[in-house]
């Protein structure tokens, strides 16, 4: 995806959010109080409750144990949202697939295990249209990009998940805001993102990094020039990656250009 990411990376230090606590709940429903208690009828009880051989005690330590780690994965989540300013749909929607992926005993293990909520984040956003990159998602959660990429995998082919691909205009809108660029340039970058996707000029590429060079063009013709080192600060992909994708696409200029007014 790019370039490492510059500086010394945040990493959000896990927290109890009561923020998370009644979207919580309704999501613990099947390990509830109700998994502790007897039911003498299935314990071989007669009517007066009685149990006629030994009693089975219920697993509680191994019920506790995914009570905690449910809530820790949902408040994770949340706080990587946060972390990203991402909106509450997104949230819902990210909670929505851990809980279907819980409810068919979908329990990563080792190194994925701190990935995961992550990843249901990343598939929430895609879900919704509103795509980040593995590169921000590991700068939000410290946890490695391709380790959220194999959780993501991993998800979408035991849960089923029908993901589209993000769109290079999923990510422009917000670049350009991030770099501060005026609306007609903010205009523009999209016609031409969405004019690249549509003629296949961005196939093998990233689609956040062909925003990233969609950017840097658009902002140069639109006399509203942006280094490439503040494209990739803002995009996290590295220098040399806006670099070669801005090459291809300038062999294609004429074509990505035409029609769109530049005054």
């Amino acid at each position: 995806m790019g370039g490492e990411c510059r500086g010394r990376r945040r990493v959000p230090q896990l927290r109890h959010d009561p923020r998370v606590g009644d979207t919580a709940d309704a999501r613990l429903d099947s390990v509830s109080l109700s998994t502790y208690l007897v039911d003498t009828k299935k314990s071989g009880g007669g009517a007066d409750g009685e149990s006629g051989g030994k009693h089975k005690r219920p697993n509680i330590s191994s019920d506790s144990a995914k009570v905690r780690r449910m809530q820790r994965n949902m408040t994770r989540i949340q706080e990587v949202a946060d972390y990203l300013s991402l909106p509450k749909k997104i949230v819902e929607i990210a909670l929505d697939v851990y809980a279907e992926a819980e409810k068919q005993g979908v329990n990563m293990r080792g190194p994925e295990r701190e990935s995961m909520a992550v990843a249901v984040l990343f598939i929430a956003c895609r879900k919704a249209g509103n795509a980040r990159s593995l590169k921000e998602f590991e700068e939000a959660s410290g946890v490695p990009k391709r380790r959220i990429g194999k959780s993501f995998m991993s998800l979408q082919r035991r849960l089923d998940l029908e993901v589209k691909q993000a769109s290079t205009g999923e990510y422009v809108q917000r670049f350009c805001s991030r770099l501060g660029l005026p609306n007609k340039t903010q205009m523009i970058a999209h016609a031409v993102a969405k004019k690249a996707d549509s003629l296949e000029l961005s196939n093998g590429q990233p689609p956040v990094a062909v925003a990233a060079s969609v950017i840097y063009l658009v902002a140069a013709y639109t006399n509203s020039k942006r280094s490439i080192q503040e494209i990739s600060d803002v995009t996290m992909i590295g220098e040399k990656s806006v670099k070669r994708v801005c090459k291809e696409l300038n062999k294609s200029r004429v074509v990505l250009f035409e029609g769109v007014v530049m005054t």
